[in-house]
């Protein structure tokens, strides 16, 4: 899973890469569930960025914060979103907790792109205001390339920049669009030992993402 991420890009790159404008930006260092992301989404007319909510509500009130690409396609609701409802999420990279008994957090980052874009899907929902809804979102997972894999089995699907304009367009097939992302992903991964403060949530600081002392990642 993808359970916290980094966005430590300029808002230059942002707008340049994604081909949006941002009112309000700022550097993050340790994005949670439940805290408000900036999603890239096409509306009717126009490409655009909106504040949304990391998690799509449960039914008991949890949220979900990913959905995994081999079950996407399966059930019913994840299948709308998945067709209606794409979104992108800029990234600069995210964190994973290694496996085993001396579970130690990894930095993992593209080695040649300092920003990313996650597959996502997103709904609205209405607010107390009538007039507003706000958005939830989620991250679209697959299983982690190597050598990922030898902190933790999933990672998030990355939307190639050539795809970006079919992921979002509103009528292209998700689901064709998600397995040609599948089957583009050649990334080369930094996996970076990190600050056992990433597990702090209200810790939030550049020096989250400097490496610590080396470790060998498990397996090796």
């Amino acid at each position: 899973m993808c359970g916290r991420f980094v966005l430590a890009a300029s808002q230059y790159q942002i707008e340049h890469a994604f081909e949006v404008q941002l009112d309000h930006y700022q550097q993050r260092y340790n994005i949670a569930p439940g805290q408000h992301i900036i999603i890239v989404a096409s509306g009717l007319h126009r490409r655009g960025t909106l504040s949304s909510l990391w998690g799509l509500r449960r039914h008991d009130g949890s949220l979900l914060i990913n959905i995994r690409s081999e079950t996407i396609t399966t059930k019913p609701h994840f299948y709308r979103l998945l067709q209606q409802q794409r979104c992108i999420i800029p990234a600069s990279g995210f964190y994973e907790w290694s496996k085993g008994r001396a579970s130690h957090p990894y930095y993992i980052t593209a080695a040649d792109f300092p920003l990313i874009g996650f597959a996502g899907v997103y709904l609205t929902e209405p607010t107390s205001n009538d007039r507003q809804s706000s958005a939830r979102c989620a991250i679209v997972t697959r299983s982690a390339d190597d050598p990922i894999a030898a902190i933790h089995d999933r990672m998030p699907v990355v939307i190639p920049t050539e795809l970006y304009d079919e992921w979002l367009s509103p009528n292209a097939d998700g689901a064709e669009v998600l397995a040609r992302a599948l089957s583009q992903q050649s990334l080369v991964w930094r996996c970076l030992p990190v600050s056992r403060c990433v597990g702090n949530v209200a810790y939030d600081d550049p020096a989250l993402v400097s490496p610590v002392e080396e470790r060998r990642l498990p397996l090796e």
